[in-house]
């Protein structure tokens, strides 16, 4: 007989069985010798009939009809067939024996517990000496226990208790004699037998879904669960890791509640956009803080000029926890509430994600290495609606014999449709030769997508080694990532190390240090998207010429300083452009922190936290003289194209030579916090904890950026000089407007920027626990910042919470309840702050060089000073309930409501040198529901079902506006997330023109509303003729994980969802100028308008407009302001607004655990095989069209597939 629970088993219905393992604690192993009640035993009468059945059959008839619960092992029992027998009315004492007669099984009865057992076993031991135990088993709450299993360790013998938590136990005398008490949801105790007559026990109970994480980390403090009134989600990392995500915050999505995480690109390097519980800021940062081991992460330095030469850098920058390697983190909690955020003060109001990372576990050395290997198929043409070569060519036939114009003359080649057809109207080539260059146009229907995106193979890997003793705890890994994006040339590479020592100089001093360390490079490119350019291009326009070299198709450019190049065009070859331009960017981090603390009374602490970090970050994009973006913008010819003597030379301003542009910026910061901690019992009743710290915190940030022109990467990194502005000769009616240019060609351009923020914080946490039910809580906290220094009485900023707790099943009412084994009801309310470190009372200016117009050092205003600007403030509620079902389901629900005051910018008079100026005065309110449900039904030895679910709902809207904002049309059309446009609607609120349908003339769209009667005025409200569409932010989340187990296999997969956001579709019309002219020629365009108007009548079976011909497209609003195109209303109208509304299938993973036994032949410890698929798939709009809802535009999210292999030595 087995000693384990799960080896036990009592046949019963499901439903009874589920009912009776809560109230009694079933599946129970029970042996040994208890005191038999036979009496009543003997009493009951049962009926029997059966023929040729097994005990188990038997057993449980006599369990149905007697009540009695019976305890035996599986194994003892599943062999023991053939049993007939037919009684009527006869006592159960009398038919038990029967039917174990030659079986070579016993019985005996404790209460109205009947436990069968081997008879040899008792034989075995009659004539030894015996000794007998007594006592109660009770929990917490005093109660007693039924059903409690007490074992011999090391042997298969014992009892149970009975229905009043009593027992009684016999056994032999022997040697170091301990019992086991163990009980289903309960934390089972050892007790060693000292001679002792009765031994009570108390028991705890167990780690469960809603007990997973008994302390919650704040970043500051540990803190007892039930002590923790705040709003908070904790989420264990090894429950959400997944290979093809390269960094934690991506892990995250649909996995916390009230937290919308949502990726912006696809490619290698990004972050995504994390908010927490809706929109508190309109102009600062909406990001959460995050907190690594109690120190607070700094945001990347983000760079100061902006060209399409540098966004590309700009996106792959990262965020505050780029660095860290997900294998290295233990546990992940998201503070929500002013509760759990008031101590983090001025950055609070965005929430706060604390990060723990792995310690080494007791008296054990592990060594562990993580391998996955991962594959991305890259996409393809037919997942989109995008016309093939031969369906563009004649599109622009259509195009044509419509009678579109050109919007200006296509330029004579042979690589485009509309040039070869300007080339053949020209009489410049041939009807034979047109008619065959046309034909392999129309049959070349080039593959961009294979010529610029791959399948990508990924791969990472992680080497740990940990361990503890009583003095020692240390824990050093290192990890290595690559990640390559699916566009060729985007890729990232990233190595990590991190190492750990704590040490216990004394029971009451501790020190722990840990090392952090990371380096990374990140490549992507310059002023071209190798997706976008495959998704927007023509597919008649060869990439090879027949002889395999690049063919260059021409495109229009403006050259200011030559009229006469400008009519031939500049040559483009998107291959060519991405082998001559590129950026890249590394980092690299180190950050070291050391905590000490010494208890130097059982009920008083004292902790230091020191923390130091050290970020580099260095940055180049560049674009060659080979490439058309420096032919067109510095030279006006195609590289190598023209001669020394040719006049067009001597009107480039950049003959030889691209350009390059670099940032280097680092970023310091030191934390230091003081804490003194307070944690007392004063008896059963009263529990005190509290805390008092000081802390100090300064970042310093230094970015030099800097373009330089004249660069040759393939000559060494050399750099060669501008032409000389006195050899310089403009050539046609262009003439030289300044020589500016010419200073920044010779002495570049540079930008050096030095900021510094400092903080000085005071703060108190207050935690009172009275009868383990009622928990009050009070934090507050004073910043200091230097960034509000101006006004006394803006320069310290208090944030402070308050909040309750009752633990309502404590309560004696609530004792009889055994449905309910958990309930705790919560309220908080406080006040978060945000400091914005873009803005400031203070006048800021930034310092130029010397204008040339007045040979003076010249400055520009960046903001107005407002000596009344404060900082922005949060007030919060927060409701919540927390229960345990049946001990197996958990119910979180979260109520909240909360305020902000946030800064704006308010238009003033351009005579005070700026447009607009800070001010506070901006009300949002959001208002929201957060429910979580987690349940393990089964979990056995063999067979294990976990399932989660959580959601949340977000009304957001915005109040009153002391500020002059004056919204523009744009504004409403495009969802301004940085003005409150309307009151009383969502941040990002939508208008749209409203959509009528076509006209049945011209195919034209016609739109309700924009017509005004006689005598009716425009009431200064833009809506009037606008329709609301929604807003762009999706409002509600939700999120599914399962997990199947048997034996040592396990089935996971993972949703997620966003409902209830709104975007507007790209028009069909987009590349094709509103449709009243000839497509661009190297445009490719969708399918879509194959169904476009082209007939009375068709106006019934589409919304697509026509082609626009003839005059009469502009329309005049009835505000009066300039006239629009048509087409425009139709880009801008509901009609092109969809749902962006989507369910992701994140992951769907599958793991072998292999057992010991095998490991321990290979010389392992253990050792588990893992595969998974990430974006299975994606149920939205089919509107979109194969694009991915969530990323916007022209993007696809790619499916990834990885195995894995964990090895433990």
């Amino acid at each position: 007989m087995k000693k384990k629970l799960n080896a036990c088993c009592c046949r019963r219905q499901w439903l009874k069985k589920m009912l009776r393992v809560m109230k009694m604690g079933f599946f129970l192993l029970v042996l040994g010798f208890t005191s038999v009640h036979a009496t009543s035993f003997s009493q009951q009468k049962v009926n029997l009939d059966v023929k040729n059945e097994t005990l188990l059959h038997v057993l449980d008839i006599l369990q149905e009809q007697s009540g009695y619960t019976f305890l035996f092992s599986s194994e003892d029992v599943k062999d023991v067939k053939g049993i007939s027998l037919q009684v009527q009315g006869e006592g159960l004492f009398d038919v038990l024996k029967k039917c174990l007669v030659g079986t070579g099984l016993v019985f005996e009865i404790n209460e109205h517990l009947v436990v069968l057992r081997r008879e040899d076993v008792k034989n075995s031991m009659q004539q030894r000496k015996y000794i007998r135990i007594v006592g109660n088993v009770t929990d917490l709450r005093k109660q007693p226990m039924p059903g409690v299993t007490i074992m011999v360790k090391g042997l298969t013998v014992g009892t149970a208790t009975d229905m009043n938590g009593k027992y009684t136990l016999s056994l032999p005398e022997m040697k170091n004699l301990i019992l086991v008490y163990s009980f289903v949801g309960m934390e089972s105790q050892e007790v060693k037998y000292t001679g002792q007559d009765t031994i009570n026990i108390v028991l705890k109970e167990a780690v469960s879904e809603m007990d997973e994480v008994t302390v919650v980390s704040t970043g500051y403090s540990n803190v007892n669960r039930r002590d923790m009134v705040g709003a908070y989600t904790t989420v264990k990392v090894d429950d959400i890791m997944m290979a093809a995500y390269p960094t934690i915050d991506q892990m995250l999505q649909g996995q916390v509640p009230g937290m919308i995480v949502r990726s912006t690109s696809a490619r290698a390097g990004t972050s995504p956009k994390i908010q927490i519980r809706g929109t508190s800021t309109l102009l600062g940062n909406q990001d959460p803080i995050w907190v690594v081991d109690g120190i607070i992460q700094d945001d990347p330095i983000s760079m100061n000029a902006s060209t399409d030469m540098t966004q590309d850098m700009k996106d792959i920058l990262g965020n505050q926890i780029s660095w860290l390697n997900p294998n290295d983190i233990e546990t992940i909690t998201v503070l929500k509430d002013a509760s759990a955020t008031a101590i983090y003060g001025s950055r609070a109001s965005n929430g706060v994600i604390v990060v723990t990372t792995k310690k080494g576990k007791i008296d054990r050395l592990s060594i562990n290495y993580s391998g996955n290997f991962a594959i991305s198929p890259r996409p393809r043409y037919s997942q989109f609606k995008l016309m093939n070569s031969q369906e563009r060519i004649q599109f622009s036939e259509e195009a044509y014999e419509a009678g579109l114009y050109y919007q200006e003359e296509p330029l004579q080649q042979i690589y485009t449709y509309e040039g070869l057809l300007n080339m053949y109207q020209r009489g410049e080539v041939s009807p034979q030769d047109f008619v065959y260059h046309r034909n392999r146009l129309e049959s070349v229907n080039t593959d961009w997508l294979d010529l610029l995106t791959r399948t990508t193979l990924n791969h990472s890997h992680n080497v740990s080694v940990s361990g503890a003793s009583e003095k020692l705890n240390y824990t050093v890994s290192v990890g290595y990532n690559k990640n390559d994006g699916q566009e060729k040339g985007n890729g990232a590479e990233r190595l990590t190390g991190r190492a750990s020592l704590g040490i216990n100089l004394r029971e009451n001093i501790k020190v722990n240090l840990a090392i952090n360390g990371a380096i990374g490079t990140t490549k992507s490119f310059a002023g071209v998207n190798p997706l976008d350019y495959a998704l927007s291009t023509s597919r008649a326009i060869p990439a090879f010429n027949e002889d395999g070299s690049y063919a260059f198709y021409r495109i229009p450019f403006t050259y200011n300083y030559n009229s006469e190049a400008e009519a031939i065009g500049i040559g483009y070859n998107v291959l060519n452009e991405l082998e001559n331009t590129g950026s890249k960017v590394k980092n690299g981090l180190v950050s070291m922190n050391l905590n000490f603390s010494w208890k130097f009374l059982d009920w008083l602490e004292y902790q230091f936290t020191g923390g130091y970090s050290y970020n580099s970050t260095n940055g180049n994009s560049y674009r060659g003289e080979r490439s058309t973006a420096v032919a067109r913008t510095y030279r006006g010819y195609d590289y190598g194209s023209v001669e020394p003597t040719n006049p067009w030379f001597k009107a480039a301003l950049l003959p030889f030579g691209g350009e390059l542009f670099t940032s280097a910026s680092t970023t310091t910061s030191y934390n230091i916090q003081n804490k003194l901690l307070f944690s007392k019992q004063f008896n059963e009743n009263h529990r005190l904890n509290a805390m008092i710290a000081m802390e100090i915190r300064s970042t310093t940030s230094n970015n030099d950026e800097n373009i330089r022109w004249g660069y040759v990467k393939d000559r060494g990194n050399k750099f060669v000089s501008p032409t000389n502005p006195s050899k310089f000769e403009s050539l046609g009616n262009k003439n030289l407007t300044g020589f500016g240019i010419f200073d920044q060609l010779y002495n570049n351009r540079t930008a050096v920027s030095e900021q510094t923020n400092n903080f000085f914080s005071i703060f108190v946490t207050l935690a009172y626990s009275l009868k383990n039910r009622y928990v009050f809580n009070f934090n507050v906290r004073n910043d200091a910042s230097n960034r509000f220094g101006q006004d006394v009485n803006k320069r310290f900023d208090p944030t402070y919470s308050l909040g309750a707790s009752w633990r309502v099943s404590e309560e004696s009412f609530m004792q009889n309840q055994s449905w309910l084994s958990s309930l705790n009801l919560k309220v908080t309310w406080g006040i978060q702050g945000n400091v914005l470190t873009n803005k400031s009372p203070e006048l800021i200016l930034y310092q130029q060089g010397v204008a040339n117009i007045y040979n003076e050092y010249y400055s520009t205003i960046s903001s107005i000073p407002n000596p009344n600007l404060s900082w922005e403030r949060t007030h919060s509620w927060n409701f919540g309930v927390d229960m345990q079902l049946l001990r197996k389901v958990n119910v979180n629900i979260d109520y909240y409501l909360r305020k902000s005051n946030a800064i704006l910018s308010q238009k003033i008079p351009w005579e005070n040198g700026r447009g607009e100026m800070s001010v506070n005065g901006g009300i949002i309110y959001n208002e929201g529901i957060e429910f979580t449900i987690a349940l393990t039904p089964i979990n056995t030895k063999n067979f294990g079902l976990n399932l989660s679910v959580n959601s949340s709902k977000n009304w957001n809207s915005a109040g009153k506006s002391s500020a002059n904002q004056e919204p523009t049309l744009g504004d409403y059309l495009n969802g301004s997330s940085e003005r409150l446009v309307k009151k009383g609607y969502p941040i990002g609120a939508m208008w749209s023109f409203a959509f009528k349908g076509l006209n049945p003339e011209n195919g034209w769209p016609e739109f309700k509303y924009l017509e005004t009667t006689e005598g009716q005025s425009y009431d200064g409200d833009m809506t009037s003729f606008l329709v609301y569409s929604g807003q762009k932010d999706p409002y509600f989340t939700g999120g599914l994980n399962l997990n199947i187990r048997y034996r040592s296999f396990t089935l996971g997969t993972s949703f997620s969802l966003l409902l209830g956001g709104k975007t507007r579709l790209i028009s069909p019309y987009a590349d094709l100028n509103g449709g009243r002219y000839m497509p661009s020629p190297e445009k490719n365009v969708t399918r879509d308008l194959s169904k476009r108007w082209k007939k009375p009548g068709d106006e019934k079976y589409t919304n697509i407009p026509g082609f626009i011909q003839g005059a009469g497209y502009m329309v005049t609003l009835p505000s009066g302001s300039s006239s629009y195109d048509v087409m425009y209303l139709y880009e801008k109208s509901d009609e092109l607004v969809v749902n962006s509304s989507f369910l992701r299938c994140r992951g769907l993973n599958f793991s072998w655990q292999l057992n010991k036994e095998m490991v321990k032949k290979m010389g392992l410890n253990s050792l588990r095989l893992t595969m998974s698929v990430n974006n299975l798939f994606t149920i939205a709009s089919k509107r979109f069209d194969g694009y991915d809802p969530e990323l916007g535009g022209k993007q696809v999210m790619p499916k990834n597939y990885s195995i894995g292999l964990n090895v433990g030595f």
